[in-house]
């Protein structure tokens, strides 16, 4: 007897098509989420080694340049008073000033010491741990090995692991916000027989599968994605080109705040000359 073959319904094809479609974006979104993620923990280690190589320097050209602004302030006022004033008179007439340019760049200047102080005060009270554990719990249900599939993503999400515990290790808060902003839609969508439910879901993955691939782009293309990129010879080298760099600055702003302090002196002497005091 011939065997007849009958072919599928239209729906039932459609559910496998879309089905399939469904489970080759979801690779790609795993792939893109991991490349993000290393990415991400490349250039904050790079962050690190910059700011342990360059972090005093700059805080000092820092300084100097705040120094020597309060130095400009106060020679400024002193060529338009006709005696000696103090330091404090200077200071306290140039702060009664409100919205100069002086004023809005202290603020400026010492605005991210403020941001750390408050930080500190946010550890000490608890409020950060708190933050920490919970961030740190996401990721946990998120990406632990025991939820791998096969060996192969096993080895992925014991990486990807490793690299939480170190940023919980850090207490890098931003990190791991980043990481949950990240992977927090990775959980699998309720399967659905429904085409339209299924299709809904595969518009939702292209729309994540878009901001991903935007994402990674925007590291690529930033200046530590494009300094990874070139190696670590070319890291040297630009952690070198930094030093000489905030070197000079320094010693520039040295001398400027040499010759501040020598001209208020000479001017202060001048005007006592002028008031008939003794200096």
């Amino acid at each position: 007897m011939k065997q007849r073959f009958v072919p599928a319904p239209l729906s039932l094809l459609q559910r496998v098509t879309l089905e399939l479609e469904y489970l080759a974006r979801g690779e790609r979104l795993r792939e893109l989420r991991q490349r993000i993620t290393l990415l991400e923990f490349a250039q904050q280690e790079l962050r690190v080694t910059i700011q342990q190589r360059l972090g005093a320097l700059q805080r000092e050209v820092e300084d100097l340049r705040a120094e020597v602004q309060i130095l400009e302030a106060r020679l400024s006022r002193l060529l338009r008073v006709s005696r000696p004033l103090s330091d404090e008179e200077l200071d306290s007439t140039i702060a009664d000033t409100k919205g100069s340019a002086w004023h809005e760049e202290w603020r400026r200047q010492y605005g991210s010491r403020m941001n750390g102080c408050r930080e500190e005060l946010l550890c000490s009270n608890g409020h950060e741990t708190e933050v920490l554990r919970r961030l740190y719990r996401i990721l946990a249900r998120l990406l632990h090995p025991d939820l791998a599939r096969d060996d192969h993503d096993r080895a992925q999400r014991e990486h990807l692991m490793r690299l939480v515990n170190q940023a919980w290790e850090r207490r890098d808060t931003e990190q791991l916000q980043r990481l949950v902003a990240v992977w927090s839609a990775a959980e699998e969508l309720a399967h659905s027989s429904d085409l339209d439910d299924l299709r809904r879901c595969l518009a939702q993955r292209e729309v994540e599968e878009i901001q991903l691939a935007r994402r990674l782009r925007e590291l690529e293309r930033s200046d530590l994605g494009q300094l990874l990129k070139r190696g670590s010879q070319s890291v040297e080298r630009y952690l070198q080109r930094q030093e000489e760099l905030l070197r000079h600055d320094i010693a520039v702003l040295r001398l400027r705040r040499r010759r501040l302090l020598r001209l208020i002196e000479e001017r202060r002497r001048e005007l006592a000359l002028r008031a008939g005091l003794q200096y």
